[in-house]
């Protein structure tokens, strides 16, 4: 009789938990908005990053909580603002197009107020130049590094998550595909990001 109790406890709370839990797959699509600073040697840049970008979570959900793993799509135009350290940045007056890859890791949890909160960080950001003769880079070249991000969402509307996020961007490897050469650079962004995404909780 004590070996059914515990046998029917056991399978109870594995049912129980299996009912709180699933696979997330969850598509997102949005638009960033940011402000750069990049330094070389003296001279130090400020930018400003705008463009699209989209991607995919997937991961898993249990009693709230939610983890896995994040890819990331950027697109964008670095525009130059100004510089300080005196001299002059070459080509400072034409914008510079990226395309770039992040992927990392998110762990979320979903509130019981019709918001989730979560935090990512990539393992690898990589920004790749789409031309020359703009004042930051040479086609092909690419910056690298990591990214960290702060989101919250909003889940009152049915399926889908309209979402708020902060990241901050530090890219510390410049790559001159030309010359083959990789070295260390330091580029910042703190950029705000708005859209819209479909947790899917299978």
């Amino acid at each position: 009789m004590k070996n059914i109790k515990i046998i029917s406890l056991f399978t109870f709370l594995v049912l129980s938990s299996n009912s709180f839990a699933g696979i997330l797959v969850e598509p997102f699509i949005g638009y960033g908005i940011g402000s750069s600073e990049y330094t070389t040697g003296s001279l130090t840049a400020d930018a400003k990053n705008t463009g699209p970008q989209f991607g995919a979570r997937l991961g898993y959900t249990a009693f709230g909580f939610m983890g896995g793993l994040e890819y990331r799509k950027t697109s964008g135009s670095l525009s130059y603002d100004k510089h300080t350290g005196g001299g002059t940045w070459t080509n400072s007056g034409v914008d510079q197009d990226y395309s770039g890859t992040e992927i990392g890791a998110f762990l979320g949890y979903e509130l019981p107020i019709l918001l989730r909160a979560y935090v990512g960080y990539t393992f690898n950001t990589k920004w790749e130049f789409d031309k020359n003769g703009a004042w930051i880079g040479a086609a092909n070249d690419e910056l690298s590094g990591n990214t960290t991000t702060l989101g919250v969402g909003f889940t009152g509307l049915p399926f889908v998550s309209l979402n708020l996020e902060f990241r901050m961007i530090e890219l510390d490897k410049y790559k001159d595909v030309s010359l083959g050469t990789e070295t260390s650079t330091d580029f910042s962004s703190n950029e705000v990001v708005f859209g819209v995404s479909l947790p899917l909780d299978l």
